[in-house]
């Protein structure tokens, strides 16, 4: 039997068991699949966490605090989401990312911090919703879905970098000027002047809303719409008047972050809200004394000794990153006084008028105790709380101020007489009319552009007729020699703001002689140059001239101001945009490169002529002057009551009369000549020939041509006609007696009219008319 043959094993044919080639890209597209599928998971994961932890707070049961970078919204398609930080910041206002959540009415937190209570003020932007969304009315937290994170209570390093400047600005100035903000040598920002001494703009137009009330709280009452709050006309700015500006700059890491609004609070109670800008500037108020005062809303306040504000940017209606609401930043306000350095800050002080700064050469004029340096209601009264601020005596507490206090309560910016808030809000309903402007007086004068306005006074008291005290404006004035030989003019400053000066104010006094030239330069006639100005010494006395003056000279007498001088510590506003960075660096070694003219008078010294004080040029003219003159007749055409009975008819001898005469002529100061026609009240003595003299007395005319014209020389050579009387006699007695006389001569004239021999103010010798 046979047997089959056992089976061999099955060996696997390869190529079955390979797949087929569809079958492998199959499952390489599965593989690939699955692989992305995982990454989007992974990913999407932490994002849907954060934003769940965003609107929920968290799910994990525990306290951890919520983040503070969130998203920017944008509005862009596909564009990636920019983080916004709020690191640093007092408070963070969350709300839920869609409008109108289920919370209960009556929790909602204010639009900034303290909304309710402070006065607010709205700029550039419509109040009424403001106003609306603060009392309580409709706005995205009003129904209490919004929560409130706290953060850094004290001060942050990023809110006190939201400060990047302090600036002022007055009508004088083209720019405004920095007085805190630049950095030293140290990278740190400096107070390179302090502003106690300036005067303050008025804020007393500026409408604002007053503390929400108790019927306005939220929940109280519903507030469909506010009152609109309207300005009223402002008051022109007064030259010396300063306005402090803080230049500021919202955090970069948020500045993107779409908000709407910013709101300024200071720590007395004042509001400021104007729209959304990264870099804005706010005014302030410089309170010098201390205190607040009373809260109007008016302008912020800060202090001499520094401060802090709040700055909240916020929305009414939508959210601006992500569930943000609102975000607050506490800003630290540095002092503004230095009272601690060696060296501290000098202070600023209103430029000077023209007309503060005169030249007077007659008798000093002392203002009587009892009355006061300016009228009560001036103007340019000092500012407040200097005196306080100096550590001077406080008047008793029920003294009654002369001048009105320029303290924010009852220095214009609250009217003495004006309601309290409480009993009538500053504001008017939008549906009525403003009530009619009070009819008021004259419209005063234009104000200077020097200075501040100045009270109305006669016209004798503001131009006198006759010669006196003259301002410094940059004029021609006329003046005998005798008052600068015998030293007794003086230069001062008046005006009301000099009581002001606190600290010494350095200026630079110079008076040249400029028709002399000493190597192609003016003669320089002062020894000391130097004037600091106080309260109580503010003259500056001008020497004795003997060295290089004559009666006819031409002066120019100029006052600059010295803001490097090292005895000064007082700047003037024009000098300080100048010598800011000079004063840091201890620019002291170089004064002359920082000096400014601001006065000045060209002063023309004319014997004879001028009067015992300074008179203007173009107020006097040319002046009418009478001097002696010795009139010598080198040949002379005699003619009587015959004259072709007169033996001889023409004197041949050379010096036919001599003798003496008042000479009056018109003299021009500025080219120093005189008319060429002269007329003479005088008498001489006449050699007649034939042993005859004649004692005549005339008057004549004599067009002369000066031959010496200088230093008030007179000397002229010319033509002397005249009527007169003559009496003639002989060696032996009287020849032919008294008769009237006719002349003409050829003349040589020598007159010097010299400081020592001429008389000033007005006597026979010194009269001085305009023609």
């Amino acid at each position: 039997m046979r047997h089959a043959p056992l089976a061999a094993p099955r060996v696997p044919d390869e190529s079955a068991a390979r797949p087929r080639p569809a079958r492998a890209a199959w499952l390489r597209f599965l593989a690939l699949f699955g692989v992305a599928a995982s990454l989007s998971l992974s990913l999407a994961g932490p994002v849907a966490a954060q934003d769940e932890d965003d609107d929920t707070g968290g799910d994990d049961g525990t306290d951890a605090p919520e983040p503070t970078t969130t998203r920017v919204n944008t509005k862009t398609s596909g564009s990636a989401p920019m983080p916004a930080d709020f690191s640093g910041s007092l408070q963070i206002v969350r709300g839920p990312a869609t409008a109108n959540g289920g919370a209960t009415p009556g929790t909602a937190p204010e639009i900034f911090p303290e909304a309710s209570r402070v006065f607010m003020s709205v700029r550039d932007t419509d109040p009424v919703p403001i106003e609306t969304a603060r009392r309580g009315g409709p706005w995205l937290c009003s129904t209490g879905q919004c929560t409130t994170t706290l953060g850094e209570a004290g001060q942050s390093r990023i809110g006190d970098d939201m400060l990047r400047s302090i600036k002022l600005q007055t009508p004088t100035l083209p720019l405004p000027l920095t007085i805190w903000g630049r950095l030293d040598e140290q990278g740190k920002r400096t107070l390179d002047f302090d502003p106690v001494l300036l005067g303050r703009r008025d804020y007393r137009h500026v409408c604002a809303y007053p503390p929400v009330g108790p019927d306005d709280k939220p929940g109280a009452r519903k507030v469909e719409k506010a009152p609109l709050c309207r300005d009223d006309i402002p008051v022109p700015p007064l030259p010396d008047s300063a306005e402090v500006l803080l230049g500021m700059q919202w955090p970069k890491q948020s500045e993107m972050a779409d908000f709407r609004y910013l709101a300024i609070v200071d720590s007395c109670g004042n509001a400021r809200v104007q729209p959304f800008q990264r870099t804005f500037t706010v005014p302030v108020f410089e309170v010098a004394s201390g205190g607040c005062g009373k809260a109007d809303g008016k302008v912020l306040r800060i202090f001499p000794s520094g401060g802090w504000l709040r700055v909240t940017a916020f929305n009414l209606d939508n959210t601006a990153a992500a569930t943000v609401v609102n975000a607050t930043y506490r800003v630290s306000i540095p002092p503004l006084e230095n009272l601690v350095e060696s060296n501290p800050a000098r202070m600023l002080f209103p430029d000077p008028q023209l007309e503060d700064l005169k030249v007077d050469c007659g008798p000093a004029m002392r203002r009587p105790s009892g009355l006061p340096s300016a009228p009560p209601s001036s103007p340019s009264s000092p500012p407040p709380g200097v005196m306080q601020k100096r550590a001077a005596a406080a008047p008793p507490p029920d003294a009654t101020p002369k001048t009105a206090p320029r303290e924010p309560e009852a220095s214009g910016l609250t009217p003495r007489n004006a309601p309290k808030p409480a009993d009538k809000p500053d504001v008017q309903p939008a549906d009525k009319k403003p009530a009619p402007a009070p009819k008021t007086g004259p419209v005063a004068p234009k104000l200077s552009p020097m200075g501040p306005s100045r009270p109305s006074l006669p016209m004798k008291a503001t131009a006198p007729a006759g010669p006196g005290p003259q301002p410094l404006a940059h004029m021609s004035l006329v003046i005998a020699p005798e008052p600068l030989r015998q030293g007794v003019c003086r230069v001062r400053l008046s005006g009301s703001t000099k009581g002001r000066l606190v600290a010494p104010l350095a200026l630079y006094v110079s008076l040249t002689r400029t028709d002399r030239t000493s190597n192609g330069a003016p003669i320089e006639l002062l020894n000391d140059h130097k004037w600091i100005v106080t309260p109580n010494s503010a003259e500056f006395q001008l020497p004795p001239l003997a060295e290089n003056f004559d009666g006819d000279s031409r002066l120019r007498l100029a006052v600059y101001s010295d803001p490097l001088n090292t005895d000064g510590k007082v700047v003037l506003v024009s000098d300080a945009t100048r010598v800011a960075a000079s004063l840091r660096s201890g620019g002291e070694a170089t004064p002359e490169s920082a000096r400014r003219l601001i006065g000045s008078a060209t002063i023309h010294s004319v014997p004879l002529c001028g009067e015992s004080n300074f008179e203007t040029l173009e107020a006097a003219g040319s002046c009418l002057r009478a001097y002696l003159t010795i009139p010598a007749m080198l040949a002379t055409l005699q003619i009587t009551r015959a004259p072709w009975l007169e033996r001889p008819l023409v004197t041949r001898s050379v010096l036919s009369a001599v003798g003496v005469a008042l000479a009056v002529d018109s003299y021009d100061p500025v080219r120093r000549r005189a008319f060429p026609i002269a007329g003479q009240l005088g008498g001489s003595i006449q050699q007649l020939g034939d042993g005859r003299v004649g004692l005549l007395g005339y008057l004549g005319v004599a067009p002369t041509i000066p031959v010496l014209g200088d230093g008030g020389n007179t000397t002229s050579f010319g033509f002397l006609a005249g009527l007169g009387l003559s009496y003639i006699t002989n060696e032996s007695g009287p020849d032919e007696g008294l008769k009237p006389a006719a002349f003409l001569s050829v003349v040589v004239q020598v007159g010097q009219a010299t400081p020592q021999v001429s008389s000033s103010g007005r006597a026979v010798f010194g009269t001085y008319q305009g023609e």
